[in-house]
């Protein structure tokens, strides 16, 4: 595979995990004796690339999840510290706070459920099938389900998710809506790629309610506005 053709791979990844696994990490649970508040740790694998491919330098590798009073936000880090996405989910509020970082570049916009549609229309369609596998993961029980995203191309996935994390509506913003509980480990494909996420630790502690805050740095804009600059900023680096 030529160079270009990898650099076109790589920011279609981040764009994936911006828009999809982000969104996973945001919305339905409702354990009511599971923890209320910390951090859950993802580590992020790319199980068909070989390790010492120059592309794996440049992809995220790790997500984190901080949670408190049903708030929480998702962050990624990519490209050495130079790209940095994050999704902010506040109880009551319909609208999500998506900001985006690139090098100087600060932009943030409050996207709701059709903007997120707009985004990825692949990724509209979605089947969730339920299964008898369990796993324990992080030192959670995890149940198990199917998932098919329907689209131009179709591709299936299994994820393991935990009821014993208690954040109330984790799910409801994403595809993954029939899942009640936190996405522990999953499997996402695109561009030929395949892309895992596994929780490796859940950290129980005091989360002051600041940190989920967005950073007063960043220009508010339009949805479609913000749509329209990740795209340039993908563009300026293939």
């Amino acid at each position: 595979m030529r160079k270009q053709e990898l650099f076109k791979t790589r920011s279609h990844l981040t764009l994936f995990v911006l828009f999809v696994l982000l969104f996973s990490a945001c919305d339905n649970i409702s354990f009511q004796d599971g923890i209320t508040e910390g951090k859950i740790e993802y580590d992020i694998s790319y199980p068909n690339i070989a390790e010492d491919n120059f592309m794996l330098d440049l992809m995220p590798k790790n997500m984190s999840t901080t949670f408190v009073d049903n708030s929480y936000r998702s962050d990624i880090i990519a490209g050495m510290g130079i790209f940095k996405t994050s999704i902010i989910c506040n109880e009551g509020n319909e609208k999500l706070i998506h900001s985006i970082k690139m090098l100087r570049t600060k932009y943030a916009s409050e996207l709701t459920k059709e903007d997120f549609k707009k985004f990825n229309p692949a990724f509209n369609e979605v089947e969730v099938k339920f299964t008898d596998e369990t796993k324990e993961i992080a030192g959670y029980n995890c149940k198990s389900a199917e998932v098919k995203v329907l689209g131009d191309s179709v591709w299936t996935f299994n994820v393991f998710y935990t009821d014993e994390i208690n954040i109330k509506n984790v799910n409801g913003h994403t595809p993954f809506k029939p899942i009640k509980g936190v996405l522990m480990e999953y499997q996402l494909l695109s561009n030929n790629v395949l892309m895992k996420f596994t929780a490796t630790k859940v950290i129980q502690e005091d989360i002051d309610a600041s940190v989920l805050a967005l950073d007063e740095d960043y220009e508010m804009v339009e949805p479609k506005k913000l749509k329209l600059e990740i795209e340039k900023l993908f563009a300026n680096i293939i």
